[in-house]
């Protein structure tokens, strides 16, 4: 059987600097891949696409894996999520009771939207 982890947390994903972020809604089930000795491990996440025929092709690349990176939400990540994503009351619960985010940068976020 596969080792499986299902997200308590959203985490904000994206692939590097510049790249528009997204949230890995909770409740997402990962599935282990590999540990990594730099620190990272590995998961797989399944999406079923619909609506849309994608085509598919084989690689031509050595390296044909692409990951990307999802962390915790910090502050800064949050204050542009609440300005700039549509997240739910339920979701936003989830990021303040999981993530690094300090009481005092909760009590300036909430200051400023007063």
């Amino acid at each position: 059987m596969p080792k499986v982890h299902k997200l308590e947390q959203p985490l904000i994903i994206g692939g590097g600097p510049g790249q528009t972020a997204a949230l890995l809604p909770a409740g997402t089930s990962l599935y282990f891949d590999q540990a990594f000795p730099e620190g990272f491990v590995r998961y797989k996440v399944y999406v079923n696409v619909e609506g849309v025929r994608l085509e598919s092709h084989e690689s031509q690349e050595k390296f044909w894996l692409s990951p990307l990176s999802a962390r915790p939400v910090d502050g800064e990540q949050l204050r542009k999520l609440l300005r700039d994503y549509p997240l739910s009351r339920d979701d936003l619960a989830a990021i303040l009771e999981h993530s690094p985010v300090t009481r005092e940068e909760i009590r300036e976020l909430l200051a400023e939207y007063e």
